[in-house]
């Protein structure tokens, strides 16, 4: 009877660890069907200093560094020829202000920056006199 219990336990062990080797085949995400080609980063936001063609985001980079980036303020509007780039969103109470880039087949896509939208919370400062920014440009280079 216990040689009997010790080969059921055996040959369950088999099978459990043939089943697991075909599951480990194919990624728990892919089911074929929900595979997106839009993918997204977010990032804390520090500052947005508002200047007179862009928005110049100061951000947390892995680590202790901050980047900026200078963001177009064009892209907040919806032309005849392209989509809109950049979008706004307020954010909740309690969260802190972040911004999220997204990328659809590994170009940039879009940019969300949810903060408050009052100007008078602290995250929005005005650009320093003379601080220049190029501010024509079609893609979003972010350095995470």
């Amino acid at each position: 009877m216990k040689k009997l219990l010790l080969v059921l336990m055996l040959a369950a062990g088999f099978v459990a660890s043939a089943l697991a080797q075909d599951a480990a085949k194919t990624p728990v995400w892919d089911h074929g069907d929900n595979v997106s080609d839009i993918t997204y980063r977010n990032v804390v936001i520090y500052r947005v200093y508002n200047q007179q063609d862009a928005y110049i985001v100061q951000y947390a980079k892995e680590g202790t560094a901050i980047g900026t980036v200078a963001i177009p303020k064009k892209w907040a509007l919806q032309g005849k020829d392209q989509s809109r780039k950049l979008f706004f969103r307020e954010k909740d109470k309690g969260l802190p202000s972040y911004m999220s880039v997204f990328y659809k087949n590994g170009e940039f896509y879009k940019a969300i920056l949810t903060l408050s939208y009052s100007r008078n919370d602290p995250i929005w400062a005005v650009a320093p006199n003379g601080m220049q920014v190029n501010a024509d440009i079609d893609t979003l280079d972010i350095e995470y």
